[in-house]
């Protein structure tokens, strides 16, 4: 993943509700399935062995945490499994010929998770964290990006 992303996403992460964590994890998976999709085509084979461990670092987190109680997890742990599979296969196989398949299989997850983000009412998933605000402004003949970190003393153990 590119580090401008990373940045995104960390700061997504901070203020998300549970739901929205599993939308940005799909969305973190696809996005390496699709850099290993580049890697692929510009015959870069370390990029997209790396690539494809991390999607699958992510997945099997997505497996770890699944919460047995309900029955759609039993569901989502079958995909999950088909998809590590195609995974693991391509990685050996050394071709991207099923990436565009799991793809779409998150993307279709993400967007039923994405209904939901709406009717999620519960607090942020990370307490404590820091706000995070972001503008833009301009000089006299350029445009600047700033972000503040707000610290006001009440974070982690000191909270």
């Amino acid at each position: 993943m590119r580090k401008e992303r990373r940045q995104e996403y960390s700061a997504r992460v901070v203020q998300a509700k549970r739901t929205e964590l599993l939308v940005i994890v799909y969305e973190i998976i696809q996005e390496e399935l699709e850099l290993a999709m580049e890697c692929f085509e510009e015959e870069d084979l370390v990029g997209f062995d790396v690539a494809l461990k991390n999607a699958q670092k992510f997945l099997n987190e997505l497996m770890a945490t699944l919460d047995y109680q309900y029955e759609i997890s039993y569901q989502l742990m079958s995909i999950y499994k088909f998809t590590n599979k195609i995974l693991i296969e391509d990685r050996i196989k050394r071709t991207d010929a099923c990436l565009e398949d799991c793809i779409r299989i998150f993307e279709h997850l993400k967007d039923g998770y994405q209904g939901i983000v709406s009717q999620d009412n519960s607090a942020p998933a990370m307490e404590n964290v820091q706000k995070i605000y972001a503008g833009l402004t301009y000089g006299k003949s350029s445009l600047y990006e700033i972000s503040v970190d707000v610290k006001d003393g009440k974070r982690g153990i000191y909270a």
